[in-house]
């Protein structure tokens, strides 16, 4: 049985000198908006400039904005100006899908794998990098699939927040078996989260003080706090593996543990 206390303090232990290469790796990453804390940065990025145009220019210039604009300029547009804006953006979402597909999300399962080896000893940050290897392409299908349920239940928001804690183990079991089929990842990742949603929503909720601590810091503490999230949700895999294990609901020869490549 795992506790939130208990989690942390193992993370703490398993970053103990692999802090700032774990800290760089992460920096890396939220360039390419990997990880929790691309996210939080963006949001509180955004909140913070709102904040300062509202306070140097005020409610009038954005009313002022919206009359300067000419009444016709709608009609000054040529048609076929529309034709091309459509197109952009459909090519813009069709590259966005392919970006997230194969390489963003690939490089979440290889930063899950990083994560769980540094837990034994220290690992080079190219493990990452090491999921383009023999099962990318699995990897790459079963991390689509996930996705697309979460967000096709994501319209009725109750369902895709379900199925985002049920499927929560889906990158690390691909980080550590590359092979696992669609089918039995999702079913596995939901045999182990079975009654563990609620303490794995509660652990996420557990680091709302350190952010409203990096908020202050107009989101760069956000960078700092990173490798500690990623080094306790490892912690979280490595406790619902071995729960997994010892209730038969997987073996070694479908997980076989994090060696380093």
């Amino acid at each position: 049985m795992w506790t939130r206390s208990l989690l942390k303090s193992n993370a703490k232990e398993a970053l103990r000198g692999r802090y700032w290469r774990s800290f760089l790796l992460c920096l890396l990453l939220s360039f390419l908006g990997i990880g929790s804390v691309a996210g939080n940065f963006t949001v509180e990025f955004r909140q913070q400039m709102d904040a300062l145009d509202t306070a140097i220019n005020g409610e009038v210039w954005q009313g002022n904005a919206a009359q300067a604009l000419p009444q016709d300029l709608l009609e000054m547009i040529p048609p076929r100006f529309w034709g091309f804006a459509v197109a952009a953006i459909l090519i813009a979402v069709v590259l966005g899908i392919c970006l997230g597909a194969f390489l963003l999300n690939p490089l979440e399962v290889g930063r899950n794998r990083y994560f769980m080896e540094s837990r034994q000893s220290l690992t080079p940050m190219g493990t990452v990098t090491t999921v383009f290897g023999p099962g990318y392409l699995n990897v790459v299908k079963v991390q689509f699939l996930v996705t697309l349920k979460i967000a096709l239940g994501s319209i009725l928001i109750i369902p895709g927040i379900y199925w985002s804690f049920c499927y929560m183990m889906v990158p690390y079991l691909l980080a550590e078996n590359p092979y696992m089929t669609p089918r039995r990842a999702m079913e596995l990742s939901k045999q182990m989260m079975e009654g563990e949603k609620w303490n794995a929503f509660v652990l996420r909720l557990s680091f709302i003080g350190w952010n409203i601590l990096c908020s202050l810091t107009f989101g760069i503490g956000y960078f700092f706090l990173e490798p500690y999230v990623q080094a306790t949700y490892a912690e979280l895999y490595a406790a619902l593996r071995a729960k997994a294990l010892a209730m038969n609901m997987t073996d070694a020869n479908e997980l076989g543990g994090f060696v380093r490549h």
